[in-house]
């Protein structure tokens, strides 16, 4: 199936409901509910200190402006809804998906190759080009690939690798999928 071609790295991965709670969230934040939501949050931030500021101007008489109140209210909670509760929901979203599905607890034989990779178990066969995935994102603990008809995100966890092969794995997602591919950093360090 690989077209007589050696594969650069092949190892089992089994990925937590945790690596596929963040995958989720990750998602989302490209594609989903949470997109966009950095801008959004800012906006209602700058609406929030123009309120602010009139509010400022008589004095913090809040009766003199009730409309001012009101909207700093909407804005403190529209900022605090983009940045952490739709994030959160995702996550808590990604939770449900991985419970929910027998196949994503299953660990799969993976192998990594120039133009594609595959993963599988005894239930699953994925076969993808980099060219068909819209996202290829990497964090300390896991690779996020996104994108394709079936199966939109595919996760390889690090906790299965090498240094050495998630250092061959970052190299080559940097050289085969250059326009997708985003390295950023998760909320814990990798031990």
């Amino acid at each position: 199936m690989s077209g007589g071609k050696k594969p650069i790295e092949c190892f089992k991965n089994k990925i937590t409901i945790q690596n596929y709670a963040e995958a989720y969230r990750i998602f989302d934040l490209r594609h989903g509910a949470s997109s966009g939501g950095e801008w959004k949050a800012s906006v209602f931030f700058v609406i929030g200190l123009v309120m602010l500021f009139f509010i400022l101007m008589q004095n913090f008489n809040l009766a003199k402006v009730p409309v001012a109140s009101i909207v700093l209210l909407i804005c403190m909670y529209m900022c605090t809804h983009y940045i952490y509760l739709l994030p959160k929901r995702a996550k808590l979203n990604g939770e449900h998906i991985y419970k929910s599905s027998k196949l994503l607890s299953k660990p799969y034989q993976t192998e990594i190759y120039r133009d594609y990779f595959v993963m599988k178990n005894d239930c699953e066969y994925i076969r993808k080009y980099y060219a068909e995935m819209s996202d290829c994102i990497e964090t300390d603990d896991i690779f996020v690939l996104i994108g394709g008809i079936e199966k939109q995100i595919n996760v390889i966890s690090k906790e299965c690798l090498t240094e050495e092969q998630c250092s061959n794995i970052s190299e080559l997602f940097k050289k085969e999928a250059v326009r997708i591919y985003r390295r950023t950093k998760s909320s814990k360090k990798r031990k």
